[in-house]
């Protein structure tokens, strides 16, 4: 046996040995139409599924767009305001928003709680309510919130403190009132749950040393005093200023003076006030309805001013006659006199 046989031979013997397929299974197609149709029940399958979540979705965004978001139209007649909870608006701001309303369809549902005589709390949304009255609409739509009176207030409360136009003086009645229902509640905690320093907390606080008369100003226009401005009047009523606190916040309110003029004023000392100098008297001496001479006296200066030179030298030499004859006269008198 030559060379050539024998590695024939060898070769034989690590043949692979190839199992055949069992002939009761379904053979896989092989070609690319075969295999599609081989996959047309799988992808009608998945077809289904991706139907079907489209419809959902479909469905979602209609719910947004007609604003189904779980609300029901409650009568205006039912709703009912918790102190505490209404926030301040602008008279010109309540306006864009009465007159968008009257245009345009309602956005943002207003938050309500139903109370135990068929009522509805409002929770958030007195101004739109509020808008809706004066168009003369009967109902708006509402989302009916089912948490307690407490919830209902926090919520309303921090809801509105998220608010970036939300004044100083509204956080300060919003936390007075949280602090009145929850005594132990703590202005660390407070704190916490407004998301503000303990520092700043303590500094809306102190709107509670201001003067009544001060507190009535503010409850009508709530801009118009910050935290910082408040913190330095409330130190100074504490001195015995509380007058001219009253008197730098009247001045503050008339626009004549900004809020750090107003803590100036407040804090200067009144015996050390410089007197205001008297305003100058003027007198028009006319001659049928032609002006003569105008006559102006500030203190212990007289000006004369005429409507020419020739009658302001004869005058000038009738008056030195006049003053030196004055003179004499007062010359003449006992020192006693």
């Amino acid at each position: 046996m030559g060379i050539k046989d024998r590695l024939a031979a060898k070769s034989a013997l690590i043949a692979p040995v190839i199992a055949e397929e069992p002939s009761n299974l379904p053979r896989a197609p092989k070609t690319a139409p075969g295999a599609l149709m081989h996959a047309m029940p799988l992808l009608k399958e998945k077809q289904a599924e991706i139907d079907a979540l489209a419809a959902e979705m479909q469905g979602l965004r209609q719910q947004i767009a007609e604003g189904s978001d779980g609300g029901v139209e409650v009568s205006i007649s039912k709703l009912v305001e918790v102190p505490g909870r209404r926030r301040h608006m602008s008279a010109e701001k309540y306006a864009e928003l009465r007159e968008n309303l009257r245009r345009n369809r309602l956005i943002h549902p207003v938050v309500v709680r139903r109370t135990s005589d068929d009522k509805f709390e409002i929770i958030s949304g007195h101004h739109r309510a509020d808008a809706y009255r004066e168009i003369g609409r009967d109902t708006i739509r509402a989302v009916v919130d089912s948490g307690s009176e407490d919830e209902a207030d926090a919520g309303a409360f921090f809801a509105n403190l998220m608010q970036s136009d939300l004044t100083d003086f509204e956080k300060y009645v919003g936390f007075k009132a949280r602090a009145s229902r929850h005594p132990n509640l703590t202005r660390a905690a407070i704190a916490e749950q407004a998301g503000l320093t303990e520092a700043m907390v303590s500094y809306i606080f102190s709107f509670d040393y201001l003067p009544s008369d001060v507190l009535s100003i503010l409850e009508e226009r709530p801009s118009l005093l910050g935290a910082n401005a408040g913190y330095a009047l409330a130190t100074l009523t504490k001195q015995g200023k509380a007058d001219q606190v009253v008197e730098a916040v009247k001045r503050l309110a008339s626009g004549t003076i900004d809020q750090s003029q107003a803590v100036k004023l407040a804090s200067s000392d009144p015996s050390k006030t410089k007197s205001t100098p008297a305003a100058p008297m003027t007198t028009k001496i006319k001659v049928g309805k032609s002006l003569y001479c105008e006559l102006r006296r500030a203190k212990n200066v007289v000006r004369l001013q005429f409507q020419s030179d020739e009658e302001a030298a004869r005058v000038q030499s009738a008056i030195a006659k006049v003053l030196e004859a004055e003179s004499k006269h007062s010359a003449a008198k006992p020192e006693s006199e």
